[in-house]
């Protein structure tokens, strides 16, 4: 009886111990967490091995303005919330940067997000998630799985700055996820998007597709570079009430069916006007704090993506 009473205690804390369902992954946080300690490691053994592409190649390659891959058909069957889940995270992948600082001198590896197109390696990202940092002495393009491994960037296949839109070829022992692209969505169709938001791994938020707009994505600064009498690209944007932050730039936008509408391009923060108060003549003016009102989430269309793929 003991016997049974310890086995039975056992059992119990065992599945008390264990939260969450079979798979699913716990992410570390807080003091004496190193996330991408392992990433590190093997993305600085890749370098060395010169396995990884450099960022002045990946610039030069970044020039391509078209590719050739075959993208996979759209899904139509819906799936289940851990269904969408699941596909969402296998799916995702971070895009970024090993580079060395040229501030501190030290080694740093910057990701933001991306997912597979293909999955004999064609992954889509934001331009601008590909871009050099600013402080940047010297860097490697990186891509990394949800299940930590450094996969290397062979080529730049395609990029559109003006769109925000890139696409990349990765080196990959075992096939990618992929979401195929669709072009069947709506304000009221609900999506959702898996990110690493300001650091946070695997976030998976749920929102409805708000609104389409177009307007440029380039600065004033970068359209002035462009040829005399040619117009900044304005790309198609989904507007959505699906949450992201910095570092959830390139993650997919995912509809019922697991297939990609889009991708995480910004965020705008709309704040309260500032209102100055004076209690006396004599005291300085003092600026209330500006509350947020609202945020607008704004992914670029799949329709962008696809402008990057010849048409067979």
């Amino acid at each position: 009886m003991k016997q049974a009473c310890a086995l039975l205690l056992l059992l119990v804390s065992a599945r008390i111990a264990c939260a969450q369902a079979p798979g699913v992954p716990v992410y570390a946080e807080g003091r004496g967490a190193r996330p991408n300690a392992v990433l590190m490691e093997q993305a600085k053994k890749l370098q060395g091995a010169s396995e990884l592409l450099s960022m002045t190649k990946a610039l030069e390659q970044a020039q391509r303005t078209q590719c050739n891959i075959t993208l996979p058909a759209a899904d139509s069957k819906p799936l289940t919330a851990r269904e969408r889940w699941q596909r969402a995270r296998m799916s995702h992948l971070r895009v970024g940067q090993l580079y060395l600082c040229s501030k501190c001198d030290k080694w740093h590896l910057d990701l933001s997000g991306g997912y597979a197109l293909t999955a004999d390696g064609a992954v889509a990202t934001c331009a601008h998630v590909i871009a050099p940092p600013p402080n940047m002495k010297e860097g490697w393009l990186v891509v990394a799985t949800e299940e930590d491994v450094i996969l290397p960037v062979t080529e730049v296949l395609a990029c559109n700055i003006g769109t925000d839109c890139a696409i990349l070829r990765v080196k990959s022992s075992q096939p990618l996820t992929p979401l195929p692209l669709t072009l069947d969505v709506s304000p009221g169709d609900s999506v959702w998007c898996f990110s690493d938001p300001s650091g946070k791994r695997g976030y998976f938020s749920e929102g409805i597709v708000s609104r389409f707009v177009k307007r440029s994505f380039m600065t004033k600064k970068e359209a002035d570079k462009l040829p005399e009498g040619t117009e900044a690209p304005k790309p198609v944007w989904l507007e959505t009430t699906t949450d992201w932050a910095p570092g959830s730039s390139g993650s997919a936008l995912m509809d019922q069916f697991g297939n990609a509408v889009g991708h995480v391009s910004e965020i705008q923060t709309v704040l309260e006007d500032a209102l100055p108060a004076r209690k006396k003549k004599s005291e300085a003016t003092v600026i209330h704090q500006l509350g947020t009102q609202m945020v607008f989430h704004q992914a670029i269309g799949a329709v962008e993506v696809m402008a990057l793929v010849k048409k067979p």
